[in-house]
C-alpha cells in the first residue's frame, strides 16, 4: 500500500510540475541575457503561448529555463542545456502563419529572425513542446515588394560572392525605425569604388538605385562597412571606416586593356598586356573591335578601361580596386581628344572610341592616358620631320611651353605621334 502511495504521488507530482518555456533574445526578450527573457503562459496540453508587441525586426530563441545568477550570463549552461532553435543549426528567417520546426540545439547554434515592421503590433508566439515546432501570428506592415532586401555588389571581400542577389548572408534586417540594415566587419578592401545595389526579394525585377551605387575607398586596408536602406523613400547608405591602419599600395607591375580591343570581349581574366621599362609608363597598339552603334550614326564605338592584374576566372571582385578608367562611364575620346593626356581615375569607367587601329600610353604616375591613331609606321625610323608640338600639364591642360612636369606631343610629318615626359 505504501509503495502504491508512493508511485501516486510521483505521478501527481510530474503532472503539477510541467516546464516552463522562454522566449529570450532582443528587446523585448531579455536583450540576450541568459537570465532573463519573456515567459510563456502553459496552456496544459504540452503548448505555450505568449502574445506581444513588436517592431522592428526581431531575433529569438525558446528555452525551458534561465540561467539562475542575475546579472551573469552563462551561455555554456545555456546553449547546452535549456535552448531551443533552428533545427538546421543556423539562423532562419520566421514565415508568420506558418508552422517552423525546432529541436534542443545544445550548441548554441542559430536564432530565428522576424520582421516585424516599422510601427509596433501585437504577435501571438504558440510553441508545441510534443511536436517540437511553433508558430507565430500577426500582421506585420511589410511592403511585400521588400520582405527581403539584400545587398549585392562588386567586391567579394565584403559580400562572399560577387553581384549575387540570391546570397541571404547579404540579407539586410529591419531596426526599430523601420530601416534595413546590414553591418559587414574587417573586410580587406583595396583602393577604388566600393559598388552595390539593394535588390528586393532575391531577384533582380526590382532593385535601387538604378545605377549602382559608388562608395569610394580612399586607401587599402580592413574595414567595417554599414549599409542602410529605407524602402519608402529608396535612399541607400553606406558608410565605410578604417580598422587599424591603411595598407601602402603595392608597386604596379602590369598594366593590361581590358574590353573590346584585338577582338576580345569583356571578360576579368582577359586583357591586351601593355609594354612598359620603367613600371611608370606603359604603352600598347591596339585594334579596337568594337561593334557598338548609335542611332542615326553608323560609326562603330569600342569600350575599353585599364587594370593592374587578371583574374583567374569569371570574377570581377577579383580585380577590384586593380581597375582605372574615365571620368564617367562611356567617356568618348573624340577626334579632338586623340593625342591629348586624359585624366585616369580608380574604377571601371570605360572609354569610348570609333574602331580603328590606335597606340595607347598609360602613366600611372601622373594617372593619364593619351590615345595617339596608328599610322602603321614605325616612330624610331630615322629622317623623320617635326610637324609640330603641344605642350600640356599633369592635369591633362594644355600649355605654351615646357614648364615642371610636362607631357610634350611631337606630329610628325608622316602623321605618327610621340609622346614624351620632361622635368623642366
Amino acid at each position: 500500500m505504501k509503495k502504491f502511495f508512493t508511485l501516486f504521488a510521483m505521478v501527481a507530482m510530474a503532472l503539477t510540475m510541467q516546464a516552463d518555456m522562454y522566449i529570450v533574445g532582443s528587446d523585448p526578450f531579455g536583450n540576450w541575457h541568459t537570465y532573463a527573457g519573456q515567459k510563456m503562459e502553459d496552456n496544459g496540453d504540452g503548448t505555450y503561448s505568449l502574445t506581444v508587441e513588436l517592431s522592428g525586426t526581431i531575433w529569438f530563441v525558446f528555452a525551458d529555463n534561465l540561467t539562475p545568477t542575475d546579472g551573469v550570463d552563462e551561455w555554456d549552461l545555456f546553449n547546452g542545456e535549456y535552448r531551443f532553435g533552428p533545427s538546421t543549426g543556423a539562423d532562419q528567417k520566421v514565415v508568420l502563419g506558418e508552422y517552423i520546426a525546432t529541436q534542443k540545439q545544445g550548441n548554441g547554434n542559430g536564432a530565428y529572425q522576424l520582421a516585424c515592421g516599422s510601427e509596433p503590433s501585437e504577435f501571438t508566439f504558440m510553441f508545441d513542446s510534443e511536436n517540437m515546432e511553433f508558430i507565430v501570428e500577426g500582421a506585420a506592415e511589410v511592403d511585400p515588394d521588400w520582405t527581403y532586401a539584400t545587398v549585392a555588389g562588386n567586391s567579394a571581400a565584403v559580400f562572399g560572392t560577387t553581384w549575387d542577389p540570391t546570397n541571404t548572408d547579404n540579407d539586410m534586417t529591419m531596426n526599430e525605425e523601420g530601416i534595413f540594415v546590414l553591418d559587414k566587419y574587417n573586410c580587406l578592401l583595396e583602393e577604388g569604388n566600393l559598388e552595390f545595389k539593394v535588390v528586393s526579394n532575391h531577384d533582380w525585377g526590382l532593385s535601387c538605385p538604378a545605377s549602382n551605387y559608388q562608395y569610394y575607398i580612399e586607401q587599402a586596408g580592413y574595414y567595417d562597412v554599414h549599409f542602410t536602406f529605407d524602402t519608402l523613400t529608396q535612399e541607400i547608405g553606406c558608410m565605410a571606416e578604417l580598422v587599424g591602419e591603411p595598407i601602402p599600395p603595392e608597386p604596379i607591375e602590369a598594366m593590361y586593356i581590358l574590353g573590346e580591343v584585338n577582338g576580345n570581349g569583356w571578360a576579368p581574366n582577359v586583357g591586351v598586356p601593355m609594354d612598359t621599362e620603367d613600371k611608370i609608363t606603359y604603352t600598347a597598339k591596339v585594334e579596337a573591335t568594337g561593334t557598338n552603334t548609335e542611332e542615326g550614326d553608323e560609326t562603330l564605338y569600342s569600350y575599353f578601361s585599364f587594370t593592374s592584374k587578371l583574374a583567374e576566372g569569371d570574377d570581377w571582385g577579383a580585380i577590384t580596386g586593380s581597375r582605372l578608367g574615365a571620368v564617367e562611364g562611356g567617356y568618348l575620346v573624340s577626334e579632338d581628344m586623340l593625342n591629348v593626356p586624359m585624366e585616369l581615375v580608380k574604377g571601371d569607367n570605360s572609354f569610348k572610341i570609333p574602331s580603328g587601329k590606335y597606340i595607347v600610353t598609360v602613366d600611372v604616375e601622373d594617372m593619364t592616358v593619351i590615345i595617339a591613331k596608328d599610322s602603321g609606321v614605325d616612330e624610331l625610323v630615322a629622317g623623320k620631320i617635326v610637324a609640330g608640338e603641344r605642350y600640356y600639364n599633369v592635369m591633362g591642360q594644355e600649355v605654351t611651353e615646357a614648364n615642371g612636369v610636362t607631357i610634350v606631343v611631337t606630329r610628325y610629318t608622316d602623321g605618327t605621334v610621340k609622346t614624351t615626359k620632361v622635368m623642366k
